[in-house]
């Protein structure tokens, strides 16, 4: 039976090989391929698959079995098709098997051993920050420990959010918070509803994000300080209509209690270094109502420049803010 898990970027996504895609990876072998791993398993049957707009363009893999490997390491490898490669899909991929292995807590430390005339291959370790140790058996070694989950910095932590949240989510939807982060047609339904179903409504929500958090290509994150949970939250989005692809839009709401120390911005920061350690995005977007100035404040303070004032498809004005990662 294949195990159905599945994690993307919005751009790229990696899962476990389905039927057919063996020979799929059989095929796409070149003299590269073979110059640097060998004639290959006759079936092969890889960690996961790299898939691009739904067609499997490489593999990427991992393994514990190396005569080199310490206590909690695994060995990482991968390829993707000649016609597929400069375009950073090796790169988004090996980020994947990273946030994957983070999720599935398998280890604590991946590695990268690579032929010394693999130069390209060199080059993506650079990219994503794994480091050079002393050379194995001549060949160019890497190591990178597998990123966290939860993130902190001073008193301010941001981490998954779950269902026991809901207490202090329901009590934070107050009307600055709906004036700008809802639609109208959203905040018209929220009016409309019961108290139970506001909460049902709010439950099934959170339990989206929560479940969700593992697969991408949205990330939503509780903001906690060390005297209080969920005072706030950042919600990363690497589909949204608001960035270009491959790029994310990031929100983030504090509670009513907590506005005005500054939680926002330092919440900010730590998603952002999320966005580094787990995927391959490389440019966020933080689009604010210019009405809305605590939130402008809070975007400018990122180190966000200034772009263009822009109209989303619901009417709104918008002034953006962009960054790099």
């Amino acid at each position: 039976m294949v195990e159905s898990w599945a994690r993307t970027d919005g751009v790229v996504t990696i899962r476990p090989p389905q039927p057919g895609d063996s020979a799929r990876l059989v095929a796409g072998r070149d003299a590269e391929f073979h110059r640097f791993l060998g004639p290959g398993a006759d079936e092969p049957d890889p960690v996961a698959c790299i898939s691009v707009d739904g067609d499997v363009v490489g593999w990427v893999d991992h393994d514990a079995e190396r005569s080199w490997l310490l206590n909690g390491e695994v060995n990482v490898g991968y390829n993707v098709f000649a016609w597929h490669r400069g375009r950073g899909i090796a790169s988004r991929a090996v980020q994947m098997l990273l946030h994957h292995l983070a999720i599935t807590e398998h280890c604590r430390t991946a590695t990268l051993l690579i032929d010394p005339a693999n130069l390209r291959s060199q080059a993506l370790a650079d990219r994503t920050r794994f480091v050079r140790q002393a050379d194995l058996d001549g060949n160019p070694y890497y190591k990178r420990p597998v990123p966290p989950l939860t993130y902190r910095h001073g008193h301010v932590t941001i981490r998954r959010r779950h269902r026991d949240d809901l207490d202090m989510d329901l009590s934070g939807r107050d009307n600055e918070h709906i004036r700008w982060l809802w639609q109208p047609s959203e905040a018209d339904q929220w009016e409309a509803m019961t108290p139970n179903e506001r909460r049902a409504h709010a439950l099934t929500w959170l339990s989206r994000v929560s479940d969700s958090f593992g697969t991408g290509p949205r990330w939503t994150f509780s903001i906690d300080l060390i005297d209080a949970t969920a005072v706030g939250g950042v919600d990363l989005n690497l589909t949204s209509d608001h960035a270009p692809a491959g790029e994310v839009n990031i929100s983030y709401w504090v509670h009513p209690e907590f506005r005005g120390r500054r939680i926002a911005p330092v919440a900010v920061q730590l998603a952002l270094q999320f966005l580094r350690d787990h995927t391959g995005t490389r440019r966020a977007h933080i689009m604010v109502d210019p009405n809305n100035t605590p939130s402008l404040a809070g975007a400018a303070s990122t180190g966000a420049t200034v772009g263009k004032m822009t109209v989303d498809r619901h009417g709104r004005s918008l002034l953006r803010r962009s960054l790099d990662i």
